[in-house]
């Protein structure tokens, strides 16, 4: 037991989660009793950047009983406001209704027929009703009520105190966004309010220093005489009224929880190559004493991706010198970029971190000499066929909550790509997925498609490799490696991925999917064969034939 748990750990995370993408930035200051900002005589110039992620955080108002969200259902934040306005259109309709059917009693047959179709059409409008009622108070609610609204529960709060209680579900819920956006958190009289905002911050700065915030747009110019684009990013324009100077107009992006200059550069083809990892175990102690410390103060599992892109490899999930050095050296990329495509076990074929780890207790060591493991023992002594142990069904639901996370992914390499004016429909990505991380990709690139040049993809031991289609037209060149189920060339039950089985991913031809050499038997086996640090036999592929990774 000690030595399956070493081997189901033997990915190491981390906890620096920060990226400079991320649809949402949260960002707070204080004001004084004239509504200038403090300390904007700093670098930061009086702003304190708490987060970027992908999601606003609404105030659950937990103090005000009509609109303290007491739950979440079908993407609606539910409050007694919701549940008071479908009980008036309820009433409405039984009185409606009774109506009718006092009427249906004194009619003669047609008529009383004609009312029934009347009574048909009235439920639909009633259906029809009840949802555009509740769609208007969740609008209503998020559009305005909670746009601009005071935090009861932080009153005389620091930032710090602040910043911490964000994180409390007592107080706030998330709430996933598409669009890229602000969330500001303004202090004034000892009191917070929060405020949704759009992609850019108007301050105006006056001769003293003051600084005051005056509005948000979608919009913004390099220069003062340049056309209006709209923003792919972030930003913060700072309009320095002076009387007797020119007024100058300054430009900041958000940068390491920084603003820094704007710097408009001449757009130039890249060459970017992303690493999409998968499954991240809670540790990688090699003490099994230590490592079911880390499951007790962890958790048996980490929380699923943010959904952002990162400049270095912050989970240490990718062995550096032996797989990414080998891998950049083949693209000489200009930028080289991570997502993060892990998710629940629940998401793979094996449905459970128990079953998984039920299956890789009772699967056979790989084969000494001879493969006699055509058939395994389990309980009370019953054979049956070792390949039947095999998570091989697909999940298409975990598969499925993977790529839609994926898509969110897609648009903030989109929004790290296009930062100081770059256009990324003139760069070429290239790609390497792992485990999970093939489903995350799959949703990355249906977001990615028509706005970036699709280069060459490789996917190592794709986790539910029937989990959908792949289009592979859509890139240059496609390759998945593992070790293989059926035909004539298929791996001995020992030697099989039994993490994530190897079928050929749909959409693929045979010729792309290329088995994990039969002779590195050392390298072969129910955890083995999955992990990336071994699949270093991919540089030894000559260019020309396939399975070659590189530039052709």
């Amino acid at each position: 037991m000690k030595s399956l748990l070493l081997t189901l750990l033997f990915i190491l995370g981390s906890t620096a989660l920060y990226a400079d993408n991320g649809r949402v930035v949260h960002l707070a200051w204080t004001e004084n009793n004239d509504g200038s900002i403090q300390n904007a005589d700093n670098p930061e110039h009086g702003l304190y950047f708490l987060e970027q992620r992908n999601q606003f955080l609404n105030y659950k108002d937990p103090n005000n009983p009509f609109f303290k969200i007491r739950f979440s259902w079908l993407g609606i934040d539910w409050t007694i406001v919701h549940f008071i306005a479908l009980l008036l259109t309820i009433i409405i309709q039984i009185l409606t209704f009774k109506r009718i059917n006092a009427r249906m009693a004194e009619s003669r047959f047609f008529k009383r027929w004609s009312y029934r179709f009347l009574k048909l059409f009235l439920w639909g409008a009633v259906i029809a009703g009840n949802a555009v009622a509740i769609w208007a108070i969740d609008f209503y609610n998020t559009e305005i009520h909670f746009r601009f609204h005071q935090l009861t529960d932080f009153k005389n709060a620091t930032v710090a105190r602040l910043d911490k209680g964000r994180n409390d579900r007592t107080y706030f819920l998330p709430k996933e966004s598409t669009r890229i956006r602000f969330q500001l958190y303004r202090k004034n009289d000892n009191k917070w309010h929060t405020q949704r905002a759009l992609a850019v911050l108007y301050f105006e700065q006056d001769e003293a220093g003051a600084l005051h915030y005056k509005h948000d747009k979608r919009s913004y110019k390099v220069h003062p005489d340049s056309l209006r684009n709209k923003a792919k990013e972030q930003l913060i324009v700072i309009r320095q009224n002076r009387p007797n100077r020119p007024d100058t107009t300054l430009l900041f992006q958000v940068q390491n929880r920084q603003i820094v200059p704007y710097q408009h550069k001449k757009d130039r083809a890249q060459r970017i190559l992303l690493f999409v990892n998968g499954y991240r175990p809670v540790s990688a102690e090699q003490d099994p004493e230590k490592a079911l410390q880390a499951i007790n103060s962890k958790g048996l599992e980490r929380p699923r991706s943010k959904n952002l892109i990162y400049s270095s490899d912050i989970f240490g999930y990718w062995p550096q010198e032996k797989f990414i050095a080998g891998v950049q050296a083949r693209f000489t990329p200009t930028r080289t970029l991570f997502a993060d495509g892990h998710h629940s076990v629940s998401t793979s074929n094996h449905g459970s971190l128990l079953k998984f780890v039920s299956s890789a207790a009772l699967y056979p060591q790989p084969c000494a000499g001879e493969h006699h493991c055509s058939t395994t023992q389990i309980a009370k002594q019953q054979e049956v066929r070792t390949y039947s142990l095999l998570a091989t069904a697909p999940n298409y639901n975990g598969f499925r909550k993977r790529y839609d996370a994926g898509k969110q992914a897609g648009r903030n390499l989109l929004q790290e790509l296009a930062k100081n004016g770059n256009d990324p429909k003139n760069d070429t990505l290239y790609t390497v997925s792992h485990s999970m991380g093939h489903a995350y990709f799959l949703g990355m690139a249906s977001v990615l498609k028509g706005r970036i040049q699709f280069g060459s993809y490789y996917a190592f031991s794709p986790e539910n490799p029937k989990g959908k289609t792949i289009k592979t037209s859509n890139w240059t060149t496609v390759f998945q490696y593992g070790t293989k189920l059926y035909g004539t060339q298929r791996h001995a039950p020992c030697q099989q991925d039994g993490v994530a089985p190897q079928w050929r991913m749909s959409g693929l031809a045979p010729a792309g999917h290329i088995g994990f050499p039969k002779a590195l038997k050392a390298r072969l086996g129910y955890f083995s064969s999955h992990f990336v640090g071994y699949y270093t036999w991919v540089f030894d592929i000559p260019k020309g034939k396939p399975g070659y990774l590189g530039l052709d």
